[in-house]
């Protein structure tokens, strides 16, 4: 799950009411904290700089010094600011019983710059996820010196200088190597683009009690494989293809005939009974020999300029005979594609995937996607997403969780908003988010995968939403799964699709 910082405190009070002390959440942080630095670099020998700040981040840094002594690092703690908090009073008393003998910076710069230049691993304690605005003074001084050494650096909780609830960075801030938070996410680890300063991010249980989290409803949630799992369909002895659905893809056009061959690929391997694939006569050699599993419904080439209604009344036919329709891989925007989308929307009713072209195709008319009859999925990635909303593509990465809300509200259908740390929201008012994927995932055809497994699975009896979080997770595994064999810089689509079946048996196993 993912709380803002008012929800984590609610959490965290809930905790103590209901037997927890705050000491307690504080040790049991810190522990966790090194445990998972200990586990990640090696300790022995290392210089390692731990800087305090006030509160109880600074609480959670003094218990840190004291587990990490065990394991024969030289240990430096400097302080920014005396303890202010009860809890973080009683941990540098701790600390300080033990030896430990924090620096403080504002009365020695000059000596902790040094500690900190020299150090191998720097442990950023300074700022929780209380913090808004901008450093300033010391402890811009501090975050500044921090951010030049070229020691590994490790943040607690959030790496200081950030606002955990939207990401902002508005003066100086740790790139970190790693995070690691306590219990949930903070919405800075999963947006854009406070999520590259957190590097890898751990969240570690820290004993809250599962009713405390009753108190709170999630900003966002994250979505796990097991979530997956018990999501996919299963399929018994007797089941045969028309039981596992046939889905029609309006996909593809002269020029773009790889859209609809990667979104065909996809289905086929995620299991639709039956892909039909509506394509223009132009491009049917191409995807008949890319798709021997497919069926092929072939369209009259058109010239780009012209409509030809019993061409939409055949499509429209078609679908009709579909149990779900994918609308846009490579479909181009002709006025004979702008007519027979509209068409669809005002004359179908089947579950609907709309991608590419054909988001942008109804752009300027999203009344009638708000208006179709049965559930739709759309999938923009954040260009698409600007021209729905109306906005700039800066606008939209900078506020990828409002601009996905808005999507979902404004068109009534499931959004899933593409990019690093996808975003997926739900008519119930729920966002999803998936944290897996990489950058080699950042290439043309990626989206039109993505775009058939959500097929796929809406074809064999998924609910849109089951079908868009459980597509966009799995895609994201095989990318994660394929760049292993590959690189960021050579991973296709088909490498990804490869994958997939690798990602399937994953996935049964845990069912």
């Amino acid at each position: 799950m993912v709380l803002t910082a008012e929800q984590m405190r609610i959490v965290e009070s809930r905790s103590v009411e209901l037997g927890l002390s705050w000491l307690r959440l504080m040790e049991n942080a810190g522990s966790a904290a090194a445990r998972i630095i200990r586990d990640n670099y090696k300790l022995e020998g290392q210089k390692v700089v731990i800087v305090c700040g006030k509160g109880n981040n600074g609480g959670d840094g003094y218990v840190i010094a004291r587990k990490l002594l065990e394991n024969n690092a030289h240990i430096r703690v400097i302080s920014v600011g005396t303890p202010s908090t009860p809890s973080a009073v009683e941990m540098a008393l701790k600390a300080h019983n033990l030896g430990i003998r924090p620096v403080d910076f504002e009365s020695y710069p000059e000596l902790c710059c040094r500690y900190i230049n020299d150090a191998d691993i720097v442990i950023d304690s300074i700022f929780g996820t209380g913090f808004k605005g901008h450093p300033d003074g010391i402890f811009k001084n501090v975050i500044e010196a921090i951010s030049l050494s070229n020691a590994v650096k490790v943040a607690i909780d959030i790496p200081s200088g950030m606002c955990s609830d939207n990401g902002a960075c508005e003066g100086a801030v740790i790139k970190a190597n790693i995070t690691i938070t306590f219990a949930a996410y903070k919405p800075c680890h999963l947006l854009h683009p406070s999520y590259e300063l957190c590097g890898k991010v751990f969240v570690t249980p820290i004993g809250i009690p599962d009713a405390a989290y009753e108190a709170v409803t999630p900003i966002m949630r994250v979505v796990t494989e097991n979530d997956v799992a018990s999501a996919l369909p299963s399929r018994t002895l007797g089941c045969h293809k028309g039981d596992c659905g046939t889905a029609g893809l309006l996909c593809g056009s002269k020029g773009y005939s790889g859209a609809a061959v990667i979104a065909g690929k996809a289905a086929v391997k995620s299991g639709v009974g039956i892909a039909n694939m509506i394509i223009p006569d132009g491009i049917y050699n191409i995807v008949g020999t890319s798709i021997p599993e497919a069926v092929c419904t072939i369209l009259p080439d058109i010239d780009e300029n012209s409509v030809q209604d019993n061409v939409t009344e055949y499509v429209i036919d078609t679908l009709d005979r579909c149990d779900v329709g994918l609308i846009g891989c490579g479909l181009g925007q002709s006025r004979q594609a702008l007519y027979t989308v509209t068409e669809i929307f005002k004359n179908c009713s089947i579950p609907l995937c709309l991608d590419a072209d054909g988001i942008n195709l109804l752009a300027n008319n999203i009344e009638l996607i708000r208006q179709y009859t049965n559930e739709v999925v759309i999938t923009p990635h954040p260009k698409e997403a600007s021209r729905l909303l109306g906005c700039s593509v800066s606008d939209v990465q900078h506020d990828r969780l409002g601009a996905v809300k808005k999507l979902c509200e404004i068109t009534g259908t499931i959004s899933v908003l593409k990019g690093a740390k996808t975003l997926i929201a739900l008519p119930s008012g729920e966002v999803y988010v998936v944290t897996d994927g990489n950058p080699g995932m950042a290439t043309a055809g990626s989206g039109d995968m993505l775009a058939g497994m959500i097929t796929a699975f809406l074809a064999q009896g998924m609910s849109a939403a089951d079908s868009a979080i459980s597509a966009v997770k799995l895609h994201a595994i095989a990318g994660d799964i394929a760049v292993q064999e590959t690189s960021v810089l050579s991973l296709t689509p088909t490498d990804m699709i490869n994958a997939l079946s690798t990602v399937y048996c994953r996935m049964y196993q845990k069912k």
